[in-house]
């Protein structure tokens, strides 16, 4: 039989890592600053894909929205959502539809 003997209980401290002060993980100004620039650009570039998308298609008339599968309420949802889930295929169907 093995019989085994601690001489030395087990310490937390032991099995801690060491500690990482809060100032060396935080990235450098430099870095925080290109990042903000990157944000701000990327807001500035979805926003004016918008606008751009509702001007071009209020400036169709309804016949040529009709064909394209959009009503004129729809104008905006479909430039803020780019037209997500608007195949038919991918509408959600009726439970039941009435034979009436």
């Amino acid at each position: 039989m093995l019989q085994v003997v601690l001489t030395e209980a087990p310490n937390r401290e032991n099995y801690r890592t060491p500690s990482i002060e809060v100032e060396e993980l935080r990235p450098s100004l430099a870095i925080r600053l290109a990042w903000w620039a990157n944000q701000r650009l990327h807001a500035y570039l979805v926003a004016r894909r918008y606008r751009k998308t509702v001007r071009t298609l209020a400036g169709l008339d309804d016949r040529t929205l009709h064909d394209i599968g959009i009503d004129r309420s729809e104008i905006t949802s479909y430039a803020s959502r780019g037209g997500d889930d608007r195949h038919p295929s991918r509408r959600q169907a009726p439970l039941y539809v009435s034979p009436y």
